[in-house]
């Protein structure tokens, strides 16, 4: 039996079947005509990735950042399911295609196959579930086993709005992002904090290092000319 999925889930540029793995970020299809004005809405695709033990509000985020609302009602994601928004950075459209993954092992050889496409990787615990951040080492292994090597990541430790419940202190989640060489947020997708934020974050990072490899590679083309 098909789980439901919650109410508004469609709104925002529809939904359906899930598609296949996340293949590398690419910039918008070209070509001429008005098929392709049509599909030329943005400037580039990035797609990203919600990893994370079963429960620490990986689908909530995804809610609050795509539909800027809060469900309490949520049911446990069944294998991988996606949403999509198109943001505005440095005068460019970038769509991202987030993709959010259950959390329990028996889906853990369904989500790992969409790894290796993913350009970015949140990593989220419950700041309420010290398991679910001890864990975060485990997830990130799983990205070191099956993703990119140039990935980029970042550590999220979510409901911080339960301050009253906290297990995990923020100098904690802090202190692993730094062992690691990632960039660390609190966020509450109940409250709303940091969760723009951290989105926009990744994707800016990802388009700086997009760049970075466009200069790269015009700057080596230029000199094989020159030496040419």
């Amino acid at each position: 039996m098909r789980a439901q999925c919650p109410p508004g889930w469609a709104r925002r540029e529809g939904r359906g079947r899930v598609p296949s793995p996340p293949r590398a970020a690419s910039a918008a299809p070209s070509g001429c005509g008005a098929r392709a004005k049509m599909a030329k809405t943005y400037d580039y695709l990035f797609k990203l990735l919600l990893i994370g033990d079963s429960g620490v509000g990986k689908t909530c985020l995804l809610f609050r950042f795509s539909e800027d609302a809060f469900n309490t009602t949520f049911i446990s994601t069944i294998g991988i399911d996606f949403k999509i928004r198109t943001i505005e950075l440095d005068g460019k459209k970038i769509k991202l295609q987030i993709w959010d993954t259950a959390g329990q092992e028996r889906f853990r050889t369904i989500t790992t196959a969409y790894y290796r496409g993913a350009m970015g990787i949140m990593l989220v615990y419950d700041i309420t579930n010290e398991k679910s951040f001890d864990n975060i080492k485990n997830w990130i292994r799983n990205i070191e086993e099956h993703a990119s090597s140039d990935v980029e990541r970042m550590i999220l430790g979510n409901k911080c709005d339960m301050n009253e419940k906290r297990q995990v202190s923020k100098e904690k989640g802090e202190k692993l992002a730094i062992d690691y060489g990632i960039k660390f947020l609190e966020t509450s997708a109940k409250s709303s904090i940091n969760v723009e934020e951290a989105f926009f974050t990744l994707a800016r990072d990802i388009m700086t290092k997009l760049n970075r490899k466009m200069n790269d590679s015009s700057s080596s083309g230029a000199g094989t000319t020159a030496a040419n």
